[in-house]
C-alpha cells in the first residue's frame, strides 16, 4: 500500500496488533466521529509500521470532502520461543485446538497449534509417569501428556484474547483522543472566563440548607453544606444538542464536582458527570428529582485526574448523537452510548458526599459539532 502524507480532514491513529494477528490477519471494529461503527479488515502478513488507509472515513476537509482514516500498525514485542535444534524430524506430532471466542462484538475463530517433537513427547511422557502413579501404561502416559498440552494451548488462547481486547481498546482510545483534539481546534461558540456575570447568564443564588452559586475571587463558586446532596448551577443562555463542553474545576474543600449537560432543569432530567478529588469518576442519568432513580452509566478512576484539594482539572464531554465521550485535561477517560436525551442546557455542580463541599469553576467553553 502506498503511503500518503497527512491530508486535510485525515484522522490518524495507531492500531495495536499481536504478532499472531498480523501473521494470520484479523478484523477490528472502530467507532467513527459521527458514531458509525466500521469493520477494519487487517490483511494477513501485515508488518509493523505499515498503514491501512480508508478513504472517506475521516473528518470533512476544507473542500467539503471527507479525509481518510489512516491506521498505523504497531506490533507487540514478544520474545521468540527458544527451541532445540536437535532431533528435528518430519514425524512431528501436532495438537490442534479450535476455540471460538467473542471479542468486542465480533465472533472470531482462533486456531492454536502446539508442536511436540518426538524427544519432547518422550520427556513429557516420562515426567507424567513419575508424577502420576496411575499412569502405568505407555498409552496412559501419552494421554496425560496430550491433556497437558491441550490445557496449555487453552491458556495461551485466553491470553491472546485478552491481548486482542487490550489492543482494540487502545486503538479506540487513540481515535477518540484525536477527535477531541480536532473538534476543539476551532473557535468556541461559548468562551466564558467565569470571573463575573455576563451575557451567558449563569445562575446566581443561595440554596436551601446553605451554599449556592456565586462569582467570587475571579471564579464561579458552587457550594453545598448538606452532605449527601449536590448543588447545581446552570447557564441559562443557550440550548445545545451536539457539542464539546469543557470547564476547569478545582475542589477547594470537601469531596466532588463536575458538569451537567443536555439538561431540562425544570423537570430534573439531565446527564451528570462527576469527578472526585480522590481520582474517581462516574456518570449518571437523572430522570426526576428522586436521586435513587438515577441510573449509573459508567464509573471508575483515572490517573489523568489530579487528586487532592486545590488541584485544577479540565473536565470535558463530547456529546454527538448517542455517543458520549469524557475527558480530563484533554485525556480520554471513558465513552458510552445512550439515546435518552438529545439536547438541553449545560451546568456545573458541587457534591457533598461526606463533607460540605465548595468547587471553583473557570474557563467554560463550548464548541458545536
Amino acid at each position: 500500500m502506498a503511503l500518503e502524507g497527512q491530508q486535510d480532514g485525515d484522522i490518524r491513529a495507531v492500531l495495536a496488533l499481536s504478532r499472531a494477528e498480523a501473521l494470520a490477519g484479523t478484523k477490528r471494529t472502530l467507532t467513527l466521529p459521527e458514531g458509525q461503527q466500521i469493520v477494519i479488515p487487517v490483511p494477513a502478513g501485515i508488518r509493523n509500521g505499515q498503514e491501512i488507509r480508508l478513504e472517506g472515513r475521516g473528518q470533512p476537509s476544507r473542500n467539503g470532502r471527507k479525509g481518510a482514516l489512516v491506521l498505523s500498525i504497531a506490533l507487540e514485542h514478544i520474545e521468540p520461543p527458544r527451541q532445540s535444534r536437535h532431533c528435528q524430524s518430519t514425524g512431528m506430532i501436532m495438537l490442534l485446538t479450535a476455540l471460538t471466542v467473542f471479542v468486542m462484538g465480533a465472533s472470531v475463530i482462533l486456531l492454536y497449534f502446539t508442536v511436540i517433537q518426538p524427544n519432547q513427547l518422550r520427556a513429557q511422557t516420562t515426567a507424567a509417569s513419575v508424577t502420576k502413579s496411575t499412569a502405568t501404561s505407555p498409552s496412559q502416559a501419552r494421554d496425560t501428556a496430550q491433556a497437558g498440552a491441550i490445557a496449555q494451548a487453552q491458556m495461551n488462547a485466553t491470553a491472546t484474547v485478552q491481548t486482542q481486547a487490550v489492543a482494540q481498546t487502545k486503538a479506540t482510545a487513540t481515535v477518540l483522543q484525536h477527535i477531541f483534539n480536532q473538534e476543539t481546534s476551532g473557535n468556541p461558540v461559548l468562551n466564558d472566563s467565569l470571573n463575573q456575570q455576563d451575557n451567558n447568564n449563569w445562575e446566581v443564588d443561595s440554596k436551601a440548607g446553605g451554599g449556592g452559586c456565586a462569582f467570587t475571587n475571579g471564579a464561579y463558586h458552587v457550594s453545598t453544606l448538606l452532605t449527601g446532596f449536590f448543588s447545581s448551577c446552570y447557564d441559562h443562555s443557550q440550548i445545545f444538542s451536539n457539542f464539546v463542553f469543557q470547564v476547569q474545576m478545582t475542589v477547594l474543600k470537601g469531596d466532588r464536582g463536575g458538569i451537567i449537560f443536555r439538561s431540562d432543569p425544570t423537570n430534573t432530567k439531565f446527564y451528570l458527570f462527576r469527578v472526585g478529588q480522590d481520582g474517581s469518576y462516574d456518570l449518571y442519568l437523572y430522570v426526576d428529582t428522586n436521586g435513587s432513580n438515577a441510573q449509573l452509566l459508567a464509573q471508575g478512576s483515572s490517573s489523568a485526574i489530579h487528586t487532592g484539594l486545590n488541584h485544577p482539572n479540565k473536565i470535558a464531554v463530547i456529546a454527538n448523537g448517542s455517543n458520549l465521550s469524557f475527558y480530563v485535561d484533554q485525556q480520554f477517560i471513558v465513552s458510552i452510548k445512550d439515546t435518552t436525551y438529545q439536547s438541553g442546557s449545560i451546568g456545573v455542580f458541587a457534591d457533598a458526599q461526606t463533607n460540605p463541599t465548595e468547587v471553583a469553576f473557570s474557563s467554560a467553553k463550548v464548541w458545536t459539532l
